[in-house]
Protein backbone atom coordinates (compact mmCIF):
# COMPACT_ATOMS: atom_id res chain seq x y z
CA UNK A 1 0.00 0.00 0.00
CA UNK A 2 1.35 3.23 -1.03
CA UNK A 3 -1.03 5.52 -0.07
CA UNK A 4 -4.73 6.09 1.63
CA UNK A 5 -6.71 8.85 1.10
CA UNK A 6 -4.51 11.48 0.28
CA UNK A 7 -2.04 10.34 3.03
CA UNK A 8 1.20 8.85 1.63
CA UNK A 9 2.18 5.91 3.28
CA UNK A 10 5.60 5.58 4.37
CA UNK A 11 5.96 1.72 6.51
CA UNK A 12 3.63 -0.10 8.72
CA UNK A 13 4.83 0.31 12.14
CA UNK A 14 2.13 -2.13 14.01
CA UNK A 15 -0.77 -4.61 14.44
CA UNK A 16 -3.67 -3.95 16.64
CA UNK A 17 -7.10 -5.20 17.52
CA UNK A 18 -8.25 -3.02 14.86
CA UNK A 19 -6.31 -3.35 12.43
CA UNK A 20 -3.06 -2.39 11.11
CA UNK A 21 -1.01 0.55 12.28
CA UNK A 22 0.90 2.96 9.51
CA UNK A 23 3.29 5.63 9.35
CA UNK A 24 2.61 8.42 6.89
CA UNK A 25 2.96 11.92 5.61
CA UNK A 26 0.70 14.75 5.34
CA UNK A 27 1.15 16.44 2.18
CA UNK A 28 -0.42 19.16 2.21
CA UNK A 29 0.88 20.21 5.74
CA UNK A 30 3.83 18.52 5.76
CA UNK A 31 3.34 16.42 8.69
CA UNK A 32 3.64 12.70 10.01
CA UNK A 33 1.11 10.78 10.94
CA UNK A 34 -0.06 7.21 12.17
CA UNK A 35 -2.89 5.69 9.89
CA UNK A 36 -4.79 2.97 11.76
CA UNK A 37 -6.49 0.84 9.05
CA UNK A 38 -10.11 -0.48 9.93
CA UNK A 39 -10.03 -4.46 9.36
CA UNK A 40 -11.83 -5.78 6.59
CA UNK A 41 -14.28 -8.22 8.63
CA UNK A 42 -15.04 -4.62 10.80
CA UNK A 43 -15.57 -2.75 7.50
CA UNK A 44 -18.66 -4.81 6.53
CA UNK A 45 -20.60 -3.88 9.86
CA UNK A 46 -22.76 -0.87 9.22
CA UNK A 47 -22.90 -0.75 13.11
CA UNK A 48 -19.55 -1.01 13.52
CA UNK A 49 -18.36 1.87 10.94
CA UNK A 50 -21.09 4.18 13.06
CA UNK A 51 -19.54 3.84 16.50
CA UNK A 52 -16.07 4.29 14.46
CA UNK A 53 -16.81 7.75 13.21
CA UNK A 54 -18.65 8.80 16.24
CA UNK A 55 -15.82 7.73 18.37
CA UNK A 56 -13.48 9.47 15.98
CA UNK A 57 -15.54 12.84 16.31
CA UNK A 58 -15.50 12.63 19.96
CA UNK A 59 -11.38 11.67 19.96
CA UNK A 60 -11.18 15.28 17.59
CA UNK A 61 -12.47 17.37 20.68
CA UNK A 62 -9.78 16.48 22.77
CA UNK A 63 -6.93 18.46 23.23
CA UNK A 64 -4.60 17.45 25.74
CA UNK A 65 -0.48 17.69 25.77
CA UNK A 66 -0.39 13.92 26.90
CA UNK A 67 -2.99 12.28 24.63
CA UNK A 68 -2.31 11.75 20.81
CA UNK A 69 -3.72 13.78 18.79
CA UNK A 70 -7.03 12.72 16.09
CA UNK A 71 -6.80 14.65 12.72
CA UNK A 72 -9.05 12.97 10.53
CA UNK A 73 -11.57 10.05 9.76
CA UNK A 74 -11.90 8.82 6.35
CA UNK A 75 -12.97 6.30 4.02
CA UNK A 76 -10.65 5.04 0.83
CA UNK A 77 -12.83 2.30 -1.30
CA UNK A 78 -13.83 -0.32 1.07
CA UNK A 79 -11.46 0.53 3.96
CA UNK A 80 -11.94 2.65 6.84
CA UNK A 81 -8.90 4.63 8.32
CA UNK A 82 -8.20 7.39 10.76
CA UNK A 83 -5.52 9.70 10.73
CA UNK A 84 -3.57 10.52 14.16
CA UNK A 85 -0.67 12.09 15.92
CA UNK A 86 2.37 10.34 15.05
CA UNK A 87 4.67 10.08 18.53
CA UNK A 88 8.41 9.61 17.36
CA UNK A 89 9.51 7.17 20.48
CA UNK A 90 9.00 3.98 21.91
CA UNK A 91 6.54 2.53 24.02
CA UNK A 92 6.34 2.35 28.11
CA UNK A 93 5.98 -1.45 27.20
CA UNK A 94 9.13 -1.98 25.85
CA UNK A 95 10.92 0.15 28.00
CA UNK A 96 10.06 -2.23 30.65
CA UNK A 97 10.98 -4.83 28.88
CA UNK A 98 14.39 -3.33 28.19
CA UNK A 99 15.03 -2.11 31.33
CA UNK A 100 12.87 -3.96 33.95
CA UNK A 101 11.91 -2.12 36.96
CA UNK A 102 12.22 1.86 36.59
CA UNK A 103 13.64 4.07 39.15
CA UNK A 104 10.16 4.88 41.65
CA UNK A 105 10.51 8.58 40.91
CA UNK A 106 10.94 7.74 36.58
CA UNK A 107 7.69 5.49 37.54
CA UNK A 108 5.54 8.45 39.41
CA UNK A 109 6.54 11.09 36.86
CA UNK A 110 4.94 8.78 33.92
CA UNK A 111 1.91 7.59 35.69
CA UNK A 112 1.16 11.44 36.32
CA UNK A 113 1.61 12.18 33.21
CA UNK A 114 -0.54 9.62 31.93
CA UNK A 115 -3.67 10.37 34.91
CA UNK A 116 -3.33 13.99 33.85
CA UNK A 117 -4.26 13.35 29.99
CA UNK A 118 -6.82 10.55 31.33
CA UNK A 119 -8.35 13.55 33.60
CA UNK A 120 -9.04 15.81 30.59
CA UNK A 121 -10.66 12.74 28.75
CA UNK A 122 -12.65 11.89 31.73
CA UNK A 123 -14.46 15.31 31.51
CA UNK A 124 -15.38 14.92 27.87
CA UNK A 125 -16.92 11.85 29.07
CA UNK A 126 -14.59 9.32 27.24
CA UNK A 127 -13.24 6.09 28.91
CA UNK A 128 -10.06 4.20 27.13
CA UNK A 129 -11.04 0.81 28.76
CA UNK A 130 -7.49 -0.31 27.49
CA UNK A 131 -4.79 1.34 29.14
CA UNK A 132 -1.73 -0.71 28.69
CA UNK A 133 2.05 0.11 28.61
CA UNK A 134 1.61 -0.81 24.99
CA UNK A 135 -0.66 1.72 24.76
CA UNK A 136 1.56 4.53 26.51
CA UNK A 137 4.61 5.91 24.28
CA UNK A 138 7.25 8.60 25.55
CA UNK A 139 8.27 10.52 23.03
CA UNK A 140 12.08 11.81 22.21
CA UNK A 141 11.25 14.78 24.50
CA UNK A 142 10.76 11.98 27.17
CA UNK A 143 6.91 13.18 27.17
CA UNK A 144 4.22 10.81 27.88
CA UNK A 145 1.53 10.55 25.14
CA UNK A 146 -1.82 7.90 25.27
CA UNK A 147 -2.54 6.10 22.17
CA UNK A 148 -5.91 4.54 20.99
CA UNK A 149 -8.71 6.13 22.95
CA UNK A 150 -11.78 5.27 22.24
CA UNK A 151 -10.66 1.67 20.18
CA UNK A 152 -11.75 -0.53 22.77
CA UNK A 153 -14.93 0.92 23.15
CA UNK A 154 -15.55 0.26 19.41
CA UNK A 155 -14.58 -3.22 19.51
CA UNK A 156 -17.15 -3.67 22.58
CA UNK A 157 -20.46 -3.54 20.09
CA UNK A 158 -18.38 -6.15 18.00
CA UNK A 159 -17.26 -8.39 20.67
CA UNK A 160 -13.89 -8.76 19.37
CA UNK A 161 -10.38 -8.63 21.03
CA UNK A 162 -7.08 -11.11 20.10
CA UNK A 163 -8.95 -13.97 21.66
CA UNK A 164 -12.38 -12.49 20.24
CA UNK A 165 -13.80 -13.28 23.70
CA UNK A 166 -13.04 -9.89 25.40
CA UNK A 167 -12.58 -5.85 25.51
CA UNK A 168 -8.79 -4.80 26.01
CA UNK A 169 -6.15 -6.77 27.74
CA UNK A 170 -6.76 -8.98 30.46
CA UNK A 171 -3.56 -8.01 32.52
CA UNK A 172 -4.53 -4.52 32.83
CA UNK A 173 -8.67 -5.04 33.06
CA UNK A 174 -10.51 -3.96 35.78
CA UNK A 175 -13.01 -6.79 37.87
CA UNK A 176 -16.46 -4.59 36.62
CA UNK A 177 -15.32 -4.88 32.97
CA UNK A 178 -13.94 -8.74 33.05
CA UNK A 179 -17.32 -9.37 35.11
CA UNK A 180 -19.26 -7.28 31.82
CA UNK A 181 -20.85 -4.52 34.33
CA UNK A 182 -20.92 -1.02 33.25
CA UNK A 183 -17.41 0.98 33.69
CA UNK A 184 -16.84 4.28 34.43
CA UNK A 185 -13.56 6.55 34.74
CA UNK A 186 -12.96 4.15 37.63
CA UNK A 187 -11.91 1.09 35.32
CA UNK A 188 -9.23 3.43 33.98
CA UNK A 189 -8.03 3.72 37.75
CA UNK A 190 -7.16 0.51 37.93
CA UNK A 191 -5.50 -0.10 34.83
CA UNK A 192 -3.14 2.80 35.90
CA UNK A 193 -2.58 1.25 38.88
CA UNK A 194 -1.63 -1.75 37.24
CA UNK A 195 0.51 -0.20 34.52
CA UNK A 196 2.38 2.07 37.83
CA UNK A 197 2.66 -1.42 39.38
CA UNK A 198 4.62 -3.11 36.49
CA UNK A 199 6.97 0.23 36.19
CA UNK A 200 8.16 -0.53 39.97
CA UNK A 201 8.30 -4.02 39.66
CA UNK A 202 9.43 -5.25 36.31
CA UNK A 203 6.42 -7.91 36.93
CA UNK A 204 2.60 -7.78 35.54
CA UNK A 205 0.29 -7.68 38.22
CA UNK A 206 -1.25 -11.13 37.87
CA UNK A 207 0.93 -13.81 36.15
CA UNK A 208 -1.65 -16.95 35.58
CA UNK A 209 -1.28 -19.23 32.56
CA UNK A 210 -5.06 -19.70 30.99
CA UNK A 211 -7.03 -17.11 30.32
CA UNK A 212 -9.71 -18.12 32.85
CA UNK A 213 -7.19 -18.40 35.53
CA UNK A 214 -6.54 -14.81 35.05
CA UNK A 215 -9.73 -13.31 34.81
CA UNK A 216 -10.37 -15.62 38.59
CA UNK A 217 -6.81 -13.29 39.86
CA UNK A 218 -8.47 -9.89 38.36
CA UNK A 219 -11.92 -10.43 40.56
CA UNK A 220 -10.56 -11.92 43.55
CA UNK A 221 -7.04 -12.30 44.09
CA UNK A 222 -5.15 -9.78 46.27
CA UNK A 223 -1.77 -8.65 44.38
CA UNK A 224 1.32 -9.06 46.19
CA UNK A 225 3.02 -6.01 47.94
CA UNK A 226 5.27 -3.68 45.30
CA UNK A 227 7.78 -3.87 48.10
CA UNK A 228 8.49 -7.36 48.15
CA UNK A 229 10.07 -6.75 44.41
CA UNK A 230 11.84 -3.42 45.18
CA UNK A 231 12.45 -2.76 48.45
CA UNK A 232 13.21 1.40 47.59
CA UNK A 233 9.67 1.75 47.01
CA UNK A 234 8.90 4.17 49.75
CA UNK A 235 6.07 2.54 51.85
CA UNK A 236 3.44 5.23 51.17
CA UNK A 237 3.35 4.20 47.31
CA UNK A 238 2.64 0.91 48.06
CA UNK A 239 -0.32 1.65 49.80
CA UNK A 240 -1.17 4.26 46.96
CA UNK A 241 -0.58 1.77 44.72
CA UNK A 242 -2.55 -1.44 46.67
CA UNK A 243 -5.18 1.44 46.70
CA UNK A 244 -5.72 1.98 42.99
CA UNK A 245 -6.19 -1.75 42.69
CA UNK A 246 -9.01 -2.03 44.64
CA UNK A 247 -11.41 -4.84 43.52
CA UNK A 248 -14.53 -3.03 44.73
CA UNK A 249 -14.48 0.49 42.72
CA UNK A 250 -15.81 2.38 45.80
CA UNK A 251 -12.72 2.37 47.51
CA UNK A 252 -10.47 3.61 44.58
CA UNK A 253 -9.44 6.56 43.71
CA UNK A 254 -12.46 8.96 42.94
CA UNK A 255 -10.72 10.62 40.05
CA UNK A 256 -7.82 10.27 37.74
CA UNK A 257 -7.13 13.74 39.47
CA UNK A 258 -7.39 12.90 42.85
CA UNK A 259 -4.72 9.94 42.20
CA UNK A 260 -2.15 12.32 40.44
CA UNK A 261 -2.46 14.92 43.51
CA UNK A 262 -1.77 12.31 46.02
CA UNK A 263 1.40 11.27 43.66
CA UNK A 264 2.39 14.78 43.29
CA UNK A 265 2.58 15.01 47.17
CA UNK A 266 4.13 12.03 48.02
CA UNK A 267 6.71 12.56 45.24
CA UNK A 268 7.32 15.80 47.07
CA UNK A 269 7.63 14.80 50.37
CA UNK A 270 10.04 12.03 49.36
CA UNK A 271 12.56 14.91 47.70
CA UNK A 272 12.01 16.76 50.55
CA UNK A 273 13.29 13.77 53.16
CA UNK A 274 15.72 12.67 50.25
CA UNK A 275 17.59 16.12 50.56
CA UNK A 276 17.27 16.08 54.93
CA UNK A 277 19.01 12.51 54.82
CA UNK A 278 21.80 14.01 52.40
CA UNK A 279 22.03 17.99 54.91
CA UNK A 280 23.37 15.00 58.20
CA UNK A 281 21.46 14.35 61.56
CA UNK A 282 19.96 17.92 62.20
CA UNK A 283 17.20 17.54 59.30
CA UNK A 284 17.19 13.84 60.72
CA UNK A 285 15.38 15.39 63.62
CA UNK A 286 13.46 17.44 61.74
CA UNK A 287 11.85 14.43 60.28
CA UNK A 288 10.86 12.79 63.63
CA UNK A 289 10.10 16.21 65.77
CA UNK A 290 9.27 18.73 62.76
CA UNK A 291 6.56 20.66 64.92
CA UNK A 292 9.51 20.81 67.64
CA UNK A 293 11.59 22.54 64.56
CA UNK A 294 8.73 24.45 63.41
CA UNK A 295 8.13 26.20 66.72
CA UNK A 296 11.46 27.27 67.42
CA UNK A 297 11.58 29.15 63.90
CA UNK A 298 8.89 30.62 64.96
CA UNK A 299 10.37 32.08 68.10
CA UNK A 300 13.83 33.29 67.19
CA UNK A 301 11.94 35.93 65.23
CA UNK A 302 9.64 36.63 68.20
CA UNK A 303 12.56 36.88 70.47
CA UNK A 304 14.39 39.16 68.62
CA UNK A 305 11.25 41.61 68.06
CA UNK A 306 10.90 41.56 72.04
CA UNK A 307 14.43 42.50 72.83
CA UNK A 308 14.64 44.92 70.12
CA UNK A 309 11.27 46.50 71.29
CA UNK A 310 12.39 46.46 75.49
CA UNK A 311 15.77 48.39 74.40
CA UNK A 312 14.26 51.33 72.08
CA UNK A 313 11.18 51.84 74.77
CA UNK A 314 13.54 51.66 77.85
CA UNK A 315 14.97 54.77 79.21
CA UNK A 316 16.62 55.54 83.04
CA UNK A 317 13.63 57.50 85.16
CA UNK A 318 14.27 61.26 84.61
CA UNK A 319 14.07 63.49 87.71
CA UNK A 320 12.30 66.33 88.03
CA UNK A 321 14.05 69.65 89.41
CA UNK A 322 12.24 72.44 89.53
CA UNK A 323 15.13 74.70 90.34
CA UNK A 324 15.08 78.90 89.63
CA UNK A 325 18.18 78.75 87.93
CA UNK A 326 19.75 75.42 85.43
CA UNK A 327 22.94 73.86 86.98
CA UNK A 328 25.29 72.24 84.50
CA UNK A 329 27.16 69.63 86.08
CA UNK A 330 29.90 67.01 84.87
CA UNK A 331 28.02 64.03 83.54
CA UNK A 332 28.06 61.07 85.39
CA UNK A 333 29.39 57.77 84.42
CA UNK A 334 26.68 56.06 82.45
CA UNK A 335 25.46 52.66 84.14
CA UNK A 336 23.27 50.14 82.37
CA UNK A 337 19.61 49.99 82.79
CA UNK A 338 19.03 47.63 85.62
CA UNK A 339 21.66 48.68 87.73
CA UNK A 340 20.03 52.34 88.21
CA UNK A 341 19.42 53.11 91.75
CA UNK A 342 15.70 53.75 92.42
CA UNK A 343 14.95 57.25 92.61
CA UNK A 344 12.43 59.29 95.06
CA UNK A 345 9.85 60.74 92.41
CA UNK A 346 9.72 63.85 94.65
CA UNK A 347 10.88 67.24 93.15
CA UNK A 348 13.85 68.71 94.80
CA UNK A 349 14.50 72.59 94.68
CA UNK A 350 18.07 73.49 94.41
CA UNK A 351 18.56 77.65 95.56
CA UNK A 352 21.87 78.83 93.94
CA UNK A 353 22.66 82.60 95.18
CA UNK A 354 23.03 85.20 92.30
CA UNK A 355 26.64 86.37 93.82
CA UNK A 356 29.41 84.79 94.68
CA UNK A 357 30.38 83.92 98.37
CA UNK A 358 32.12 86.34 100.30
CA UNK A 359 35.78 84.98 100.90
CA UNK A 360 36.59 83.08 104.88
CA UNK A 361 36.90 86.15 106.99
CA UNK A 362 38.67 86.00 110.40
CA UNK A 363 35.89 87.79 111.77
CA UNK A 364 32.48 85.69 113.52
CA UNK A 365 29.73 86.26 110.19
CA UNK A 366 26.23 87.06 111.86
CA UNK A 367 24.16 84.75 112.24
CA UNK A 368 21.48 84.35 108.88
CA UNK A 369 18.51 82.55 110.48
CA UNK A 370 16.65 84.61 112.61
CA UNK A 371 12.58 84.37 113.89
CA UNK A 372 10.51 86.38 111.19
CA UNK A 373 8.83 88.17 113.65
CA UNK A 374 12.00 90.29 115.17
CA UNK A 375 13.57 93.41 113.41
CA UNK A 376 17.08 93.80 113.11
CA UNK A 377 17.21 97.52 113.31
CA UNK A 378 17.65 99.09 116.72
CA UNK A 379 14.95 101.12 118.56
CA UNK A 380 16.92 103.76 119.48
CA UNK A 381 19.85 104.56 117.13
CA UNK A 382 22.06 107.10 118.21
CA UNK A 383 22.75 108.24 114.97
CA UNK A 384 20.91 107.85 111.53
CA UNK A 385 23.08 106.55 108.96
CA UNK A 386 23.41 108.67 106.21
CA UNK A 387 22.18 107.37 102.66
CA UNK A 388 25.95 107.87 101.64
CA UNK A 389 28.31 104.84 100.74
CA UNK A 390 31.35 106.74 100.37
CA UNK A 391 34.53 105.83 102.67
CA UNK A 392 35.43 109.83 103.55
CA UNK A 393 31.58 109.60 104.50
CA UNK A 394 31.78 106.15 106.67
CA UNK A 395 35.03 107.82 108.33
CA UNK A 396 33.43 110.85 109.35
CA UNK A 397 30.26 109.27 110.76
CA UNK A 398 33.18 107.33 112.97
CA UNK A 399 35.05 110.36 113.96
CA UNK A 400 30.83 111.97 114.92
CA UNK A 401 30.22 108.81 116.93
CA UNK A 402 33.58 108.89 118.80
CA UNK A 403 32.99 112.78 119.62
CA UNK A 404 29.23 112.06 121.28
CA UNK A 405 31.02 109.42 123.11
CA UNK A 406 33.76 111.79 124.55
CA UNK A 407 31.28 114.11 125.39
CA UNK A 408 29.61 111.79 127.56
CA UNK A 409 32.04 111.64 129.57
CA UNK A 410 32.28 107.67 129.44
CA UNK A 411 35.51 106.37 130.46
CA UNK A 412 37.27 104.88 127.02
CA UNK A 413 38.61 101.96 128.86
CA UNK A 414 34.91 101.01 130.67
CA UNK A 415 33.43 97.80 128.78
CA UNK A 416 30.25 97.82 127.53
CA UNK A 417 27.91 96.54 129.94
CA UNK A 418 26.77 93.26 129.05
CA UNK A 419 22.62 92.71 128.95
CA UNK A 420 20.76 90.03 129.61
CA UNK A 421 18.13 90.26 128.15
CA UNK A 422 18.88 87.73 124.00
CA UNK A 423 16.74 90.89 121.97
CA UNK A 424 18.64 93.54 123.25
CA UNK A 425 22.11 91.30 123.05
CA UNK A 426 20.78 91.36 119.19
CA UNK A 427 19.66 94.89 118.63
CA UNK A 428 23.56 96.04 120.10
CA UNK A 429 25.51 93.07 117.60
CA UNK A 430 23.29 94.64 114.72
CA UNK A 431 24.11 97.90 115.68
CA UNK A 432 27.75 97.34 116.35
CA UNK A 433 28.12 95.65 113.40
CA UNK A 434 26.25 98.19 110.97
CA UNK A 435 29.13 101.19 112.70
CA UNK A 436 31.80 98.35 111.65
CA UNK A 437 33.78 99.41 108.62
CA UNK A 438 35.46 95.83 108.03
CA UNK A 439 31.84 94.97 107.12
CA UNK A 440 30.97 94.35 103.26
CA UNK A 441 28.50 96.01 101.52
CA UNK A 442 26.56 92.86 101.14
CA UNK A 443 26.25 92.00 104.33
CA UNK A 444 24.67 95.85 104.99
CA UNK A 445 22.28 95.70 102.55
CA UNK A 446 21.05 91.94 103.72
CA UNK A 447 20.41 93.74 106.87
CA UNK A 448 18.62 96.43 105.60
CA UNK A 449 16.39 94.18 103.68
CA UNK A 450 15.55 92.00 106.60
Amino acid sequence: MEQIGHYKIIQKIGEGGMGKVYKGIDPMLEREVAIKVMRPELSNRPEILERFRSEAIALGRMNHSNIAAVYNFGQDQNQYYMALEFVSGETLGSIIKDRGKLPWQTALNYAIAALEGLEHAHQLRIIHRDIKPANIMINEKNNVKIMDFGIARILEKARMTKTGNFIGTLEYMSPEQIQGKEVDARADIYSMGAVLYEMLTGHILFTRGTDFELMNSQISEKPRPPREFNQAIPLKLEKIVLQALEKDPTKRFASAHEFSQVLRKLALIEAVEESATENGAGMSFFRNYPAVVIAGLLLVPAGSYALWKMNSTASPQSITTPAPQTVSLPPAEIQPVNQLPEVDNSSVAIMIPTEPLPSPSSKKLPQLTLPAEEKLIPENPVFEEPKAKTPQQVKKLENAKKESVQTAKKPKDTPPKQSNNPKESNQNNALSMEEDPNIDDWAKDFFRKQ
